[in-house]
């Protein structure tokens, strides 16, 4: 997840977002070992560098993040909308 992700990514910035028509394409697929829901709150970790590892057998790239430099905590508003957290929990 990226910084502009939290703002420009619908699913992830309205807490009420629903996910893509099951006719569109990928939609309602999920990768292996995650589930479809989502949490009050977001960590997001800022790193200077990464590794990728390919995952053969289920088609996809994982990315592995060297220690977080910050750590920055966000949650949904009254308003419904992703916000930088206030509290320290």
């Amino acid at each position: 997840m990226t910084a502009a992700a939290l703002s420009l990514c619908p699913h992830l910035a309205l807490g009420r977002h629903r996910r893509a028509r099951a006719d569109r394409p990928g939609a309602g697929i999920i990768p292996p070992g995650s589930h479809g829901d989502k949490p009050d709150r977001y960590l997001l970790g800022i790193t200077r560098t990464y590794q990728t590892r390919f995952i053969p057998e289920h088609g996809f790239t994982v990315y592995l993040p060297a220690p977080f430099k910050t750590v920055r905590a966000y949650l949904y508003g009254p308003d419904g909308r992703l916000r930088p957290a206030t509290d320290t929990r």
